[in-house]
């Protein structure tokens, strides 16, 4: 497309995959400009086993992010979402986390999650899950239910943060992941696609970022 910076294409690609091969592989989408061995302008990666494409097509933007930007990830992050528009009510499930990198280069940590719902930036709500004691791989399995009005819905993200409990009952943060119309990457994605399918849980993994 010679057009600049929008561009609208219109092309399908068919890739043949067996079911069992959702689980394992990824998509991968990258822009390029025009000059020839040009270095990607930015690129996005999708997880097949987090989309429900058995059931349903996925569509959204991707958003992409520069490639040679380092993320510094300490573990990721299992979440399900889902808005009900008669109820006005945001379910936040928190399933579980893997590979968890504990703060200040400590050996072991007792983690547990922190969501925050943000209006403007500005916490309005915070609930948190129960503390796994000893565990880089913890599985929660908890729902949080936030009291939502359709109309701030846009006006409004998630901060999930991801903390490690203290003997003296402080709370070291481990890292943290940023969801909703705000939000780059998988944060805006899974926001989107929760609003593309109300009334049904989506769930995603995140990366979490450290703070």
């Amino acid at each position: 497309q010679r057009s600049g910076g929008s561009a609208h294409f219109g092309e399908r690609f068919c890739v043949p995959l067996e079911p069992a091969a959702l689980e394992e592989n990824s998509l991968r989408f990258a822009a390029f400009g025009a000059a020839e061995g040009s270095a990607p302008a930015g690129a996005a990666e999708l997880r097949l086993c987090d989309l429900d494409l058995p059931t349903r097509p996925f569509t959204a933007w991707l958003y992409l992010q520069d490639p040679n930007k380092t993320v510094d990830s300490v573990g990721e992050i299992l979440l399900s979402l889902s808005y009900l528009p008669t109820a006005e009510r945001l379910t936040v499930v928190v399933v579980k986390a893997k590979n968890l990198v504990w703060s200040n280069g400590k050996g072991t940590a007792d983690p547990f999650v922190k969501v925050y719902l943000l209006q403007d930036g500005r916490k309005i709500s915070k609930k948190k899950t129960a503390v796994k004691r000893d565990d880089p791989n913890p599985v929660f399995n908890e729902a949080m239910i936030f009291s939502v009005p359709a109309i701030v819905l846009q006006e409004l993200s998630l901060r999930v943060t991801v903390a490690e409990s203290g003997e003296d009952g402080r709370a070291d943060a481990t890292g943290h992941v940023l969801i909703g119309p705000a939000a780059s990457g998988m944060g805006i994605t899974h926001w989107h696609q929760m609003l593309a399918t109300l009334r049904k849980p989506v769930s995603m993994w995140h990366t979490v970022r450290r703070n």
